[in-house]
């Protein structure tokens, strides 16, 4: 990207985070796209061991209201578990309609896609935005998980 500056940082996790989008926009089939894409948001997002569904579901409805996008926790939830069945190999998409209807795939992948896109591009674009994603602290201070 020669537009970037060579002084602006670009932090570990937008750097994986935009590897990750890169990835999946040179996949042609969804099965593949979806898990690169949701581990791109990890990427962003994930601070522990532990919890790590909760993580997602929590913070990438956070990311989501700042990228305005219409992301209910439910379809987060949702993402989630097609992500770790199709990481996990224990079903294509197309066998996943027990998670989410096949005809509500596109429209979840098409907003994760979205919500990562964006915040990849905002943290290039605005420093202090991409700052949020330098450290686990940071990524808590501004999207904590609430109880």
């Amino acid at each position: 990207m020669p537009w970037l500056s060579k002084n602006k940082p670009m932090h570990d996790r937008v750097r994986r985070a935009y590897w990750y989008h890169e990835y999946a926009m040179r996949s042609y089939l969804l099965d593949m796209r979806f898990p690169l894409v949701t581990t791109g948001l990890e990427a962003l997002i994930n601070t522990e061991d532990r919890d790590s569904g909760r993580q997602f579901y929590k913070r990438v409805v956070q990311l989501a209201q700042e990228c305005e996008v219409c992301l209910e926790e439910c379809e987060a939830q949702a993402a989630w578990k097609l992500r770790s069945k199709l990481s996990h190999a224990e079903a294509f998409l197309s066998g996943l309609n027990f998670v989410l209807p096949q005809n509500e795939h596109t429209d979840l992948y098409e907003k994760l896609e979205a919500i990562l896109r964006s915040t990849v591009r905002r943290c290039l674009m605005d420093e202090s935005f991409g700052n949020r994603f330098r450290d686990r602290e940071a990524v808590e201070a501004h999207w904590p998980l609430g109880d």
